[in-house]
């Protein structure tokens, strides 16, 4: 004869205890290094929306034969004057070639603010990018460097726009990072 043996499962207390203070080490060690992740992939979301939109303005410019302005905006409308980028920017169609936008001059896009953190910087005394009818960029060399406060200067990066108005991704140089992370607060 077989006696019926109930048996009980489960965890004592102690060991859901030990459970709970192994899983809380391992989420300290993550939390780091998860917050670095997010702040790259912040960094990199930025850099992408501006390349796009300077090779849209670029290419516009050349299909149009018009000049065609990318500036920082913080209100969707108007140029703002300020090397910071982060609080959005404007492409649209300069056809009096004053580098301001005026009410008869159409938008061809607009991008908002990016997300706290977020920091993106003009060479100084940058505050728009001009390209020419053939493609090229009024002005000197442009360099815009992005970076997110999260991900630190290490993970900081650079567009640079020559005066022939082509784009090269590079890594920023320290003293402009540091710059970029001072105005990312």
């Amino acid at each position: 004869m077989r006696k019926n043996v109930a048996r009980t499962r489960g965890f004592t207390l102690i060991e859901l205890l030990m459970g709970i203070a192994i899983l809380a080490v391992l989420l300290a060690i993550a939390a780091p290094a998860y917050g670095k992740l997010i702040g790259r992939t912040r960094g990199q979301t930025a850099r992408s929306a501006l390349d796009t939109a300077l090779n849209q303005a670029r290419l516009l410019a050349v299909d149009r034969g018009v000049h065609v302005v990318v500036c920082p905006s913080e209100d969707g409308e108007q140029c703002s004057r300020t090397t910071q980028w982060q609080h959005g920017w404007l492409v649209f169609t300069d056809l009096d070639h004053d580098g301001a936008r005026s009410a008869d001059e159409p938008i061809i896009s607009v991008m908002q603010a990016q997300p706290p953190g977020v920091a993106i910087l003009s060479t100084t005394g940058r505050l728009r990018v001009d390209y020419q009818p053939d493609g090229t960029v009024s002005g000197t060399n442009l360099t815009l460097t992005l970076c997110d406060r999260a991900a630190g200067a290490a993970a900081a990066t650079s567009l640079v726009i020559n005066r022939a108005g082509r784009i090269r991704r590079a890594t920023a140089k320290p003293d402009a990072a540091a710059a970029c992370l001072r105005t990312a607060g």
